[in-house]
């Protein structure tokens, strides 16, 4: 049996897929960035500006805990954040959680 790290993951592809998903069922989220830096190979970090929600403090994301099948185990972390959080991360004066960054990301755009 091939154990779960040498079997490819396409942890990009995967983003994309719940960035999709969440944009096209959640009227609120007005925007979705995808954050690998820092995140081990089989997690997938997405920050999602909602504006439906309200502000929560301290930033906490959401383990989504994804179990499939060997070759697409992974985890799934979604920090809800609203838009004044999010202007607050730009500006620094709101940090991410420990181990995320802003560095790298990548905006998910409603197809």
């Amino acid at each position: 049996m091939v154990a779960t790290t040498e079997i490819a993951f396409d942890r990009d592809s995967w983003a994309r897929v719940y960035a999709q998903r969440h944009l096209d069922l959640d009227s609120g989220i007005v925007q979705v960035r995808y954050l690998p830096t820092n995140a081990p190979p089989r997690e997938i970090r997405l920050l999602e500006v909602n504006k439906l929600i309200s502000d929560m403090v301290p930033l906490e994301p959401i383990n989504f805990g994804v179990g499939m099948d060997e070759i697409d185990r992974h985890s799934l972390y979604i920090l809800d954040v609203t838009p004044s959080q999010w202007e607050a991360i730009l500006k620094k004066s709101v940090s991410l959680p420990d181990g995320w960054t802003l560095d790298g990301s990548v905006e998910l755009a409603r197809v």
